[in-house]
């Protein structure tokens, strides 16, 4: 606990020079499907949701895309900004995840991230602290035109899909980080057990909503 609180700050000081600029967490192909997924729904009523947003180098990308589009929208991340749950990540290390990834994505904090974003211009968009799976449906925004889940593993990847989709908007579209044969085993089997028809390209599930 001790280490993680001094990798945190040790991060938070250093910010400014470590993270001038953002830097996508979603590898470029990737990218790639979620920006044109935001231009192909950019008349669909409702908000962008990341959960999963890690230091939200995606996120400001993804934000200043919309921006230059002419797309304003309510734009909202949500993260434990603490890495994986022990029991949900333990869970997944049943389904072939390596043991060692647990502590991924641990070094991080709100306010780190906060900070982070601000500086680089984008303090439009929103941060909530969660965790998918015990926050409420209501949480979200009421309606959704894009959600991107890069939560990683399967338990928290189920409950995001399970609570965004009564929310989404028809014509909108969630997106599933880490659907390949990667480290991350859980992800794509989250997908299939709630959305079987799902489609993928570039290791990226995709469920859409009929308009």
């Amino acid at each position: 606990m001790l280490l993680k609180a001094a990798k945190r700050t040790v991060k938070k000081a250093l910010s400014p020079v470590l993270y001038r600029f953002p830097l996508p967490e979603l590898q470029p192909e990737r990218l790639y499907v979620y920006l044109d997924s935001l231009l192909a729904t950019k008349d669909v009523p409702g908000s962008v949701v990341e959960v999963g947003c890690f230091q939200c180098g995606t996120a400001a990308t993804a934000y200043k895309f919309l921006r230059n589009i002419g797309c304003r929208r309510e734009y909202v991340c949500f993260d434990t900004f603490g890495g994986f749950p022990r029991s949900q990540f333990k869970t997944d290390v049943a389904m072939g995840t390596t043991a060692q990834l647990a502590s991924g994505f641990s070094a991080n904090s709100l306010p780190l991230v906060r900070g982070m974003l601000n500086r680089w211009g984008f303090p439009e968009i929103e941060l909530v602290k969660a965790d998918v799976v015990k926050m409420a449906e209501s949480d979200l925004p009421e309606s959704i035109a894009v959600a991107l889940i890069d939560v990683d593993i399967a338990e928290p990847t189920e409950a995001a899909i399970r609570k965004i989709l009564p929310r989404l908007s028809p014509g909108g579209v969630i997106l599933v980080d880490d659907c390949d044969d990667g480290a991350y085993k859980g992800a794509r089997i989250a997908v299939e057990k709630v959305v079987p028809s799902a489609q993928y390209r570039f290791g990226m599930g995709i469920i859409k909503l009929d308009r």
